[in-house]
């Protein structure tokens, strides 16, 4: 049986805690087997670990992304190889039998965070790094 979750992409915002499911999300992308955090939860913090959020590109293209919207393009590209698995979905439509819904939080100059909630609890917070410590297994 498929372990589904979604990607939430937000912004940071001030006052809002990385423990609450956000008011508004740039994007929603379903992501239908694999889903725990061992799975997904390690796949986004090891493609996330060495990148930041900046407004505007100089030469190191490899280790960031051009705001926030550039983000959530990159981690759809680097999860999808085929059709089906993944899918882009509108946020204000709830999808049903979702195990895990993660938050991948950013704005341009500011750390990202991942958040992970299993049925509505949160589970996780943290950044990359502290992600791969707790969920990452040989």
């Amino acid at each position: 049986m498929a372990t589904r979750a979604k990607i939430h992409i937000a912004r940071r915002e001030e006052g809002v805690s990385f423990s609450e499911i956000p008011e508004k999300v740039m994007v929603s992308i379903y992501n239908h087997f694999d889903g725990y955090p061992e799975g997904l939860g390690v796949t986004l913090a090891s493609y996330l670990e060495d990148k930041k959020i900046t407004n505007g590109l100089g030469k190191d293209r490899w280790s960031c992304f051009n705001g926030l919207g550039c983000m959530a393009a990159s981690i759809i590209a680097e999860l999808k190889d085929e059709a089906g698995q993944i899918y882009i979905e509108d946020p204000e439509r709830p999808h049903g039998w979702i195990d895990y819904e993660y938050y991948v939080w950013g704005d341009d100059n500011k750390d990202i965070w991942i958040s992970i909630f299993d049925s509505g609890e949160c589970i996780f917070v943290g950044r990359p790094r502290q992600l791969l410590s707790k969920y990452y297994t040989d």
